[in-house]
């Protein structure tokens, strides 16, 4: 019976070795119009200090060993090209390095990426190539961090697989192009920190599927379009340090998965509609330094589970409604910078003074005693 075993086993090693091997050596050769694609890419970059491209040379094969390059065994496409600014080699710290240069046309010739992220090298700079709109299958784009510039392409609409998009920290200018309303399987949208101007295009109520929204720190104006009730699957949503004006729509009563709001450093005005204690899962409500005015909806109230509330510097008036002594998960409130006046809720009683900011009109604890009438 051990011989047996012993027999078997001396049979199925060199087998599965011979196996193993022969998987290796059928792997395809890295595609000749992907890798002309990189080596391209590899001509356009002019600095390179920490030789994160050294491993891209004529003489070998893209799908082997080259740095930040992933493709599919059984086709010898690329599919993924990852390049952080960040490097880990596992033995050192992570440090910070970088790549100057351009992003050259000839990506746009690798047709089957799927993952393309440029994360964080500091240094690119320039557009972004018409000819991305050739990446069909792209699902991931990140492009963040970096010194890229001019408008957003028209064509970033024809990236219709797309599902997370990040072209944060750099300085892209003109608006936020309609075709953006294409993208209808995206999940997260991150445009913050960029110079984009215009307004925000009522096609982005078609993005069903987003769960991320950011596009603070630009220069945005126009009206919050109604469509954005549309977008039934956002949990963040911040356009804060923008200059929209208008009134907050009343749609936005429809984000019923929203936990984070930041719509501050804006110039919004009008009444805040009630519609916004429909919000039932946020924790998070920022629309400081506005020029909101009239009475704050009682139906903030709903919100039981908001924890930081900011409405300081707008043109709020009257007394804080009663049903604010429902939040009982409060943790920051700042009510400073308007006209509100009278006793704050007993349940915010328990605020420390460091966590409450109110104004001189409103009394009672964590702020001075009201005055007996």
């Amino acid at each position: 019976m051990e011989m047996h075993t012993l027999y078997t086993k001396s049979f199925l090693l060199p087998l599965f070795f011979l196996l193993l091997t022969s998987l290796i050596s059928h792997s395809k050769a890295c595609n000749v119009i992907d890798k002309e694609a990189l080596l391209q890419f590899k001509n356009k970059i002019t600095s390179d200090p920490s030789q994160l491209l050294n491993s891209w040379t004529l003489s070998t094969d893209c799908c082997k060993g080259w740095n930040g390059v992933t493709c599919d065994s059984t086709t010898g496409r690329v599919v993924s090209l990852t390049l952080s600014g960040t490097v880990d080699d596992g033995i050192d710290l992570p440090f910070d390095t970088y790549l100057s240069g351009t992003l050259s046309p000839y990506l746009g010739n690798l047709t089957n990426l799927k993952i393309l992220s440029l994360f964080g090298l500091m240094q690119l700079n320039g557009p972004i190539p018409v000819e991305f709109n050739k990446l069909a299958k792209l699902e991931k784009l990140f492009l963040n961090d970096n010194k890229l510039s001019g408008d957003l392409p028209l064509e970033i609409g024809s990236l219709v697989s797309l599902l997370e998009l990040g072209l944060s920290g750099n300085n892209f200018s003109g608006i936020i192009p309609s075709s953006i309303g294409s993208l209808k399987l995206l999940t997260s949208l991150d445009l913050k920190k960029n110079n984009l101007s215009g307004g925000v295009p009522e096609s982005i109520g078609n993005l069903k599927n987003l769960g991320f929204l950011d596009l603070s720190g630009n220069k945005i104006g126009g009206k919050i379009p109604e469509s954005i009730g549309g977008l039934k699957k956002l949990n963040t949503l911040d356009m804060m340090q923008n200059k929209i004006e208008g009134n907050v729509p009343v749609s936005i009563g429809e984000l019923s998965s929203l936990t984070f709001l930041r719509l501050s450093d804006n110039l919004l005005s009008g009444v805040l509609p009630s519609e916004i204690g429909n919000l039932k899962n946020l924790k998070n409500l920022n629309l400081q330094n506005n020029m909101l005015n009239g009475n704050l909806p009682a139906s903030i109230g709903n919100l039981n589970g908001l924890r930081e509330l900011s409405l300081g510097n707008n043109k709020f008036s009257g007394k804080i409604p009663a049903t604010f002594g429902n939040l009982k998960d409060l943790q920051n409130v700042d009510f400073s910078g308007n006209r509100l006046r009278g006793r704050i809720p007993k349940s915010m009683a328990k605020m420390s003074k460091s966590s409450f900011l109110g104004n001189r009109r409103l009394c009672g604890l964590p702020l001075p005693p009201c005055k007996p009438f």
